[in-house]
């Protein structure tokens, strides 16, 4: 896409490119010279080099406190800073992608809106047609359901009336002591 903005950022663990390279050098040769240092200290005279150290030894200390000093004043940025400089980076390409994500999609959205302006009023007047035969169904259900709830609770009604006549019998029957005939099913 046009405009789109690359967003370079360096690596938090990055050397630092030249000024890096030159501070790791020179710590290293402030190191070297330290080791002489450290040797020069030692009793060098039996094997010789006491001479050879002597006049030598101010070049070691020059090397090592020049190099200490400009190791840590040329020492690239803590990983820290770059580190924040890169989520600084990067917060500020999620943002502006966002921005334009949520305006694309509200574009789409009416764009879409738009196409289904007509289908929506379609489909409203079919859910209407289709809600008036839902609810004829289902008052044709009640009105059956009803029906048959009131040929039950007649039928009901004449078993119960045919059980009282039985008993009813059954009892004159017992108490003259005739013998009780079984209930036939209706």
């Amino acid at each position: 896409m046009a405009g789109d903005k690359k967003v370079k950022v360096k690596k938090a663990g990055s050397g630092g490119g030249v000024m890096g390279l030159v501070s790791k050098s020179l710590a290293i040769l402030s190191a070297l010279a330290g080791t002489a240092l450290l040797a020069g200290l030692y009793d060098t005279m039996h094997l010789g080099l006491g001479e050879l150290l002597h006049g030598f030894s101010i070049v070691p200390v020059s090397i090592f406190g020049l190099g200490a000093i400009l190791a840590v004043v040329l020492s690239p940025k803590p990983a820290a800073v770059t580190a924040a400089a890169a989520d600084e980076a990067r917060l500020d390409a999620l943002v502006e992608f966002q921005s334009k994500a949520a305006s694309r999609f509200s574009a789409l959205q009416n764009q879409i809106d738009s196409f289904s302006g007509q289908d929506q009023a379609a489909l409203l007047e079919e859910n209407r047609a289709l809600k008036a035969e839902l609810d004829a169904i289902h008052q044709a259900e009640r009105e059956k359901v009803g029906g048959e709830m009131e040929a039950l609770r007649l039928r009901n009604e004449e078993l119960e009336r045919q059980i009282r006549e039985w008993a009813s019998q059954a009892v004159g029957k017992a108490v003259r002591g005739e013998e009780v005939p079984a209930m036939k099913a209706a």
